[in-house]
């Protein structure tokens, strides 16, 4: 296990149990809208959610320069709890306040992830960063792994029916996600302090952009264009192949498990090699092919074992490529921050288009018949991500020997 330091511990620890968190009930929140209304209010509330997200996280180029990216993490943490606790007490009532609990599951997330991120950038190993990334997503993908099962039986508990009524796992569910916020706020304690950022949003707007920089912003908006609604689309896809929750919690959990060992062997491979990203760009491909011709037991199961291996292999290649990317700008990190904020508002406004295209398309017919073409278009991204990363590698060695060919003239 490779050594890390206080900050980063602090980071992952934070990032292992939020998402934890969030895989204990976020397919089950889209299932529980879906289940208690339809397909188009599942894709409404997610369409808020990403734009209230893209909206906040924008914003915080103004407010990171009044608050600390403490600050911003916890108060998403608090907001994030704040909606379960909301969806608790609702529970069937939540299908009438949909916009509302919506906007505040976006609030939570454009501020923590704009914290989060910037202290990600700020107190990650530089020379560790394949180090970084793949432990965490490696303690991600295992809390992650065994969340959905778990969340699957406490929504299957059906003996709490008797006493609360039909909707009472969801209740509790609910409530023990709000609590595991809660207790994560506290734990994390006092979070690192840095400077102030050195930010104008001029600097979005002039700044002159490279090759390989614009490479990264096409990397982040192929893949905002089916990451966010592919999240919901196949969360309801597992639902009515499997049609029991339990059985859905169960099969996200062993493709959780696979992240986890794929995830590790990809820390030892992308070390020795670059190229190895192929593996999952071609491998996430493949198992969407399977689950979008299919779309049966033997779909899902050839995406899960496919898919779950393989995917860490690109998601964590492009995450070291794209901070590597800031790296080479010789800026101080205070003047660095219109990077993260590109970055994040062409990934943020891709989702946004996505999910608006998807929410029109499925209008055009039967919602859940539409929603199941618009897979065959989803095993594309992978390929063009991939595409998009040996591009990226031809202009950064092009760059890398021409800098060299200038300091030898000078010499």
């Amino acid at each position: 296990m490779p050594r890390f330091n206080l900050e980063e511990k602090k980071l992952i620890f934070i990032q292992s149990f939020i998402s934890f968190g969030s895989a204990l009930a976020s397919v089950f929140v889209n299932i529980f809208f879906f289940a208690n209304s339809d397909l188009k209010t599942t894709l409404f509330y997610n369409l808020i959610v990403f734009s209230t997200l893209l909206l906040f996280y924008f914003l915080s180029g103004w407010s990171l320069r009044r608050f600390s990216s403490g600050i911003l993490i916890k108060s998403g943490i608090l907001a994030w709890a704040f909606f379960y606790f909301l969806m608790f007490f609702l529970r069937t009532n939540a299908i009438h306040y949909v916009a509302l609990l919506a906007i505040i599951s976006g609030f939570a997330a454009g501020n923590y992830w704009a914290g989060f991120n910037l202290n990600q950038y700020i107190f990650t190993n530089k020379n560790k960063r394949v180090e970084y990334f793949g432990s965490s997503a490696g303690a991600i993908s295992f809390l992650q792994a065994i969340a959905p099962f778990i969340g699957g039986a406490i929504v299957s508990f059906t003996s709490l029916r008797k006493f609360f009524g039909a909707d009472a796992g969801y209740g509790l569910l609910f409530l023990a996600v709000c609590l595991i916020f809660l207790l994560v706020y506290f734990v994390a304690g006092r979070l690192p302090t840095h400077d102030i950022l050195r930010f104008s949003y001029k600097d979005v707007i002039y700044h002159k952009r490279s090759m390989q920089w614009k490479i990264i912003l096409c990397q982040q908006m192929v893949l905002g264009l089916f990451d966010g609604s592919f999240a919901v689309v196949g969360g309801i896809m597992y639902f009515l192949i499997l049609k029991k929750v339990l059985l859905v919690g169960g099969a996200q959990t062993v493709g959780l498990l696979l992240g986890t060992a794929g995830s590790m062997i990809s820390i030892y491979l992308l070390k020795k090699r670059a190229g190895y990203y192929w593996i999952g760009a071609l491998g996430f491909s493949v198992g969407l092919i399977g689950f979008a011709m299919f779309q049966n037991l033997y779909g899902l199961i050839f995406y899960i074992i496919v898919g779950g291996i393989t995917t860490p292999f690109l998601t964590n290649w492009l995450s070291i490529v794209f901070l590597h990317a800031i790296d080479k700008v010789e800026k101080p990190w205070e003047e660095k921050y219109q990077f993260l904020l590109e970055r994040d508002t062409c990934l943020g406004a891709a989702r946004v288009v996505s999910m608006l295209f998807l929410f029109f398309f499925i209008q055009l017919g039967n919602q859940v018949t539409f929603a199941k073409y618009w897979l065959y278009f989803v095993p594309l991204a992978p390929i063009l991500l991939g595409v998009l990363l040996r591009k990226y590698s031809k202009v950064e060695s092009l760059a890398t020997a021409a800098t060299i060919e200038i300091g030898e003239t000078k010499l």
